[in-house]
């Protein structure tokens, strides 16, 4: 399954450095699960998208816990698929 997630610039900004290999979010409504795909959106806060270069890039979740998470809430780990 691929997720399509917004996220704002100062965190695509550290997925693309590969900084950040990590996302903590809400799963009630996704049901993550290791081997699913991520692909981003980038959003200012008042959810307006613009063009980033984390746009063409493409992400597999590689671990998920709920552990020490507030009710329907996971962390998940991801790694970059290249192409």
């Amino acid at each position: 399954m691929t997720h399509e997630l917004k996220i704002l610039e100062c965190y695509a900004d550290a997925k693309v450095a590969g900084d950040k290999l990590f996302e903590i979010r809400y799963n009630a409504d996704r049901g993550f699960q290791k081997g699913d795909f991520i692909t981003y959106i980038v959003v200012d806060n008042a959810g307006r998208r613009w063009y980033h270069p984390i746009d063409n890039m493409k992400f597999e979740i590689t671990y998920v816990t709920n552990y020490e998470q507030k009710e329907g809430w996971v962390v998940f780990g991801e790694r970059e698929v290249k192409k």
